[in-house]
């Protein structure tokens, strides 16, 4: 598979695991979502480690956006 449609399969699966804030999708449901988007996708051990460390770093980046945002947003909509 050419790198340009791996990196668009998982750009989708990013926006997709951020959309589904608070209730993220498990690994399986990761694996599950990438078969259903593109049937002849052989998941790699390099993509589940890609799929894990997705699951680990985007809630976190969102839950810290968040704070962020709660924290400032007096000073967002003041300017």
């Amino acid at each position: 598979m050419n790198k340009e449609v791996k990196k668009e399969l998982f750009n989708r699966l990013a926006d997709w695991i951020i959309d589904t804030e608070p209730n993220y999708p498990s690994f399986s449901e990761c694996k599950l979502w990438i078969k259903k988007q593109n049937s002849q996708y052989v998941i790699s051990k390099n993509d589940e480690k890609e799929i894990l460390m997705l699951l680990t770093y985007l809630p976190m980046s969102q839950r810290m956006n968040n704070v962020l945002y709660a924290k400032y947003l007096d000073q967002i909509i003041n300017k």
